[in-house]
């Protein structure tokens, strides 16, 4: 579930954005908590557990771009600023700042940046592997593919490697056909990794696995809509 903050010193502003955000979550029957804050110093002294934080650049005491560099040493808060002057957005850019909406905030280019916060918070996401020496984590970011090992496969990964104890179906299923793709009965690649795709699949760390020519065009159309997805 999202955690999402509200950061500005004008309610009416707030109550703007939460109608937007409560419409979209009820629409795509997603689960969220939201908190308000009415300044920059409100907001680090509540010290909520926040995965995005839309944020007012010109508030009172503390400005919204004051609170980004707080915050940039800090976790990892990705921020949407909202503003009426567009002109300092110069200023605003920065460490996990997803862009700009201009007041009057308008549903469609919020629901835009939305979707990437989203996207990218699902890929942050852990995946419990359970394997011969037990159970491991690891963010799916950070999976490279599957490999079919009879009934069970092997997960390899950014630096690391495990027997796994579900079937490539299992996990195409639990994965989902947006961010992993079965390129060939014995492999399920993760699209986030790969470099190049035609024949054969060039992963980001150098390496190639097997494409089968059924799936050829399918893959390249599943990694041609990842790629702007990611773009959007």
């Amino acid at each position: 579930m999202i955690k999402i903050g509200i950061c500005d010193d004008e309610k009416v502003c707030r109550e703007q954005l939460k109608e937007i955000l409560e419409q979209y979550f009820e629409e795509n029957s997603l689960g969220f908590e939201l908190w308000e804050y009415e300044s920059g110093e409100d907001f680090l002294n509540q010290g909520d557990e926040i995965h995005l934080l839309f944020l007012d650049i010109e508030m009172k005491d503390m400005s919204g771009i004051q609170l980004k560099e707080e915050l940039q040493g800090g976790e990892d808060i990705r921020i949407i600023f909202v503003t009426s002057h567009m002109e300092e957005m110069p200023e605003a850019f920065g460490r996990n700042v997803y862009g700009f909406l201009e007041k009057p905030v308008a549903a469609d280019k919020l629901e835009k940046y939305l979707l990437r916060v989203l996207e990218d918070l699902e890929e942050e996401q852990l995946l419990v592997i359970n394997g011969v020496q037990g159970e491991m984590t690891v963010k799916k970011k950070d999976i490279l593919y599957f490999v079919a090992e009879k009934k069970y496969s092997r997960m390899v990964g950014q630096n690391v490697e495990s027997f796994c104890d579900m079937g490539l179906q299992q996990l195409e299923e639990l994965l989902g056909k947006e961010s992993f793709f079965r390129c060939h009965k014995s492999y399920l690649v993760n699209l986030a990794n790969i470099s190049d795709a035609n024949q054969n699949i060039r992963l980001k760390n150098g390496e190639s696995i097997p494409v089968s020519r059924r799936k050829a065009k399918e893959l390249k159309e599943a990694y041609l809509a990842y790629i702007i997805r990611k773009a959007r």
